[in-house]
């Protein structure tokens, strides 16, 4: 099956089960995507022409919905907004300092939280980890179909070996990192975090 296929196919299976969510904006855009893709690519699509008008119909009737909002989105949005006035609250008490200041100890937190990630994780886990640690520190762009694909590829992985990503010290980074995923994923618009970076890191693995 065709790669963007294949990632929406996926994707709207987790939408009809109420595990994420995609807003009209994201359908429409994929919708395109696929009919772009299609046309470029048509012999790859002639075994999956059910597949391929399955997923445009659903398409179709999500770019005409109302946005929903999913707990988990919405939970996680508000942890994040929170984190974010505590951050700001931090800066307006230090304004004081200097700007050369400000960005060194950005670098030192960025390089300590690098530093704080278990060793051993599996290799595509590991990069996903320090990836989003540069995401959330707002110098690492992650657009939602990456993150889509990303998502897909660890649950495979974890399918084909889940004593190393679901067991020990891994499953607790996993875990986060599905989640962080799933929601950039699912982001309206997509780009650079804007906040200094969240008070929970993924060097910490919380979840």
């Amino acid at each position: 099956m065709p790669e963007p296929l294949a990632t929406w196919t996926w994707r709207l299976e987790r939408v009809r089960n109420g595990r994420t969510v995609l807003t009209r904006a994201q359908a429409a855009t994929a919708r395109t995507d696929l009919v772009n893709d299609r046309a470029a690519h048509p012999a790859d699509y002639a075994d999956y022409e059910e597949e391929y008008a399955t997923a445009l119909d659903e398409l179709e009737v999500l770019s005409r919905q109302a946005n929903r909002h999913d707990d988990l989105l919405t939970v996680m949005a508000a942890d994040r907004r929170a984190a974010e006035r505590e951050a700001a609250a931090n800066g307006t008490a230090s304004a004081g300092g200097s700007t050369s200041t400000s960005a060194a100890r950005s670098l030192t937190s960025l390089a300590t939280e690098h530093d704080r990630v278990a060793k051993g994780l599996p290799e595509a886990l590991d990069q996903w980890v320090h990836r989003l640690i540069r995401y959330r520190a707002g110098v690492k762009i992650i657009t939602p179909i990456e993150a889509a694909r990303a998502e897909i590829r660890l649950r495979n992985e974890a399918d084909l070996q889940p004593a190393a990503y679901r067991t020990g010290v891994a499953a607790a980074y996993y875990n986060r990192v599905i989640r962080e995923l799933g929601e950039i994923a699912t982001a309206e618009r997509p780009g650079r975090r804007d906040a200094p970076g969240l008070t929970r890191g993924l060097g910490a693995a919380l979840v």
